[in-house]
């Protein structure tokens, strides 16, 4: 069964953080998100916005569509 969208950019993040050797601690002050919305984001649980994206890429040093290449 292929996951969903939401699931998929949450692996995304989680993957990209863990390559960067983020925190989800670190990655909430450079995104001024919770750590909760952190893992929330990670596990597909939420719809984020478009400014979260924004922060999201800025956090990581990469264009927004980086952020939906799926490779996995």
């Amino acid at each position: 069964m292929n996951k969903n969208t939401k699931e998929r950019f949450g692996q995304k993040i989680r993957i990209l953080r863990t390559q960067k050797n983020f925190s989800r601690e670190y990655l909430a002050e450079k995104t001024n998100l919770s750590t909760y919305y952190i893992g929330q984001i990670e596990r597909g649980e939420h719809n984020i916005t478009f400014n979260v994206l924004i922060d999201l890429a800025n956090a990581f040093d990469i264009e927004i569509k980086e952020l939906f290449e799926f490779s996995f």
